[in-house]
């Protein structure tokens, strides 16, 4: 099995959280990585993580993968404790937060509730709020399989969501036995709750706190799950610089040269 070049691990016990594994690399301007909805840290930044010269800081959300496996409900809020009390357990004062998707939601909130621990904000393929058409949709389906999930049903969404990126990229391609595993790692109850706490997400009457964060959107202007539409409206919001990449929301893994190339300008944009 062909698996990415990452970088090492670290296992931490985090005070009433339990233990996570997470993946840390020192540096004088660490980047927290927080990935996707369904995804592993490893799956959504296995193309970034080796190109980060300042260093990294990335853990599995709650219920995902390797992250903290509290027994409460997944909360955006909870989700960004997890992550401060992470930086706390590793010393690390400041970090560039980068979300991609639900990321996005989770370093709002920890940048509302810990502007001293933001240095910048770099957000991708993510919005101030989850509202279109198909989400208004989907909410109420979402709600009413919930309880059918404590029977495993549903397990196998993210393969099935990656399969056609798996025929469009060779990278992916020869990484999908490895890929399979790491999609295989997240609860269908957690992807239920995930979705449910999206949809009650909305930072449009707090998007004006973060105006004096230096930060960029990484606009995905083909995306299929995040209208970029609605990618524009919080860049305005924010007053942020926008890159554009004309790709979909799998652009991660579906052409990851120009994933990694417009995150390391954003990057390079907030921290100077």
């Amino acid at each position: 099995m062909i698996e990415p070049a990452l970088p090492p691990t670290r296992v931490l016990d985090l005070p009433g959280r339990g233990r996570v594994t997470a993946r840390v690399v020192d540096g004088d301007a660490p980047v927290l990585l927080l990935h996707g909805w369904t995804l592993t840290a490893d799956v959504n930044f296995c193309h970034l993580m080796p190109r980060l010269p300042g260093g990294l800081v990335a853990m599995d959300h709650h219920g995902h993968g390797r992250g903290p496996a509290r027994t409460e409900r997944f909360t955006i809020e909870g989700a960004a404790d997890d992550h401060i009390a992470l930086l706390d357990a590793l010393g690390i004062d400041k970090v560039i937060v980068l979300g991609y998707s639900l990321g996005g939601p989770i370093g709002f909130d920890l940048a509302r509730r810990y502007p001293e621990r933001v240095a910048g904000l770099v957000l991708q393929a993510t919005a101030l709020r989850f509202d279109s058409w198909m989400d208004k949709l989907t909410r109420p389906l979402l709600r009413a399989v919930r309880p059918l999930t404590t029977l495993g049903l549903g397990r196998t969404a993210p393969l099935r969501f990656f399969g056609d990126t798996r025929n469009r990229s060779t990278e992916t391609k020869l990484l999908w036995q490895w890929l399979r595993r790491e999609l295989m790692l997240c609860h269908p109850r957690t992807m239920v709750d995930v979705m449910l706490a999206e949809y009650d997400f909305d930072f449009r009457p707090h998007a004006a706190s973060l105006r004096d964060v230096p930060t960029v959107v990484v606009l995905t202007s083909k995306d299929s799950a995040v209208p970029p539409r609605d990618q524009r409206d919080m860049a305005e919001h924010l007053g942020a610089e926008v890159i554009t990449i004309d790709e979909d929301h799998d652009v991660f893994l579906a052409a990851p040269k120009t994933y990694v190339a417009a995150s390391l300008e954003a990057i390079a944009r907030v921290t100077t």
